[in-house]
């Protein structure tokens, strides 16, 4: 039939029809950050809600909105091979599994203690930030990055750090505000390193 995947089939290229994939996956994960929150409000007569979770959730969803952000100069290449398509959407189930830890299943209706719940799942929360930041830096060798990438590497780097430190130091209640400031601070400069 082919000899090879043609790259166009009736106006509709490989890239566009590997990209909606990647698009449903980003709205099915992000739509799970919402339907947490949703069920922290519903329940919040069963919640003791903290504040530090409440952060962290927002930090997670604003890096998985920088992630499809950053992805559009790298949406050719998810067509080179079955492997970078792959590689593409492993971003996407490292933000999957963030959303998993970071919001509790709350059909039991019992009483839920949100200190005590994140801080129970600080060490995988942590441990799947660092993962995401060295992917993210050798995503940036993959692929044709844009930006100052150098600065970029730093940040992530610094990430990397500060995740791997908060996931051995999992119950360290004044380091984990600590590196909450820091946390936002380096997104802050990451997005100032991006390009407009």
């Amino acid at each position: 039939m082919f000899d090879q995947v043609p790259d166009i089939i009736e106006g509709f290229t490989h890239t566009e029809y590997l990209t909606v994939f990647n698009a449903i996956i980003f709205g099915y994960v992000g739509a799970e950050y919402f339907q947490g929150w949703g069920s922290i409000i519903r329940n919040r007569k069963h919640i003791q809600s903290y504040w530090q979770h409440l952060l962290w959730t927002i930090f997670a969803f604003v890096m998985f909105i920088q992630n499809w952000w950053g992805i559009w100069p790298r949406v050719a290449d998810i067509n080179q091979s079955i492997f970078f398509f792959i590689y593409s959407l492993l971003p996407i189930f490292l933000f999957y599994l963030i959303s998993v830890i970071l919001f509790p299943d709350f059909k039991n209706q019992e009483k839920v203690v949100m200190k005590e719940y994140f801080y129970g799942n600080t060490r995988w929360l942590f441990a799947l930030f660092a993962v995401y930041f060295v992917l993210t830096i050798i995503s940036s060798f993959v692929y044709n990055d844009i930006g100052n990438v150098l600065v970029q590497n730093i940040i992530r780097g610094g990430g990397v750090v500060l995740a791997a430190t908060a996931a051995y130091f999992n119950r360290t209640v004044w380091l984990h505000v600590i590196f909450l400031a820091i946390g936002y601070y380096m997104l802050i400069q990451f997005f100032l390193a991006l390009p407009t």
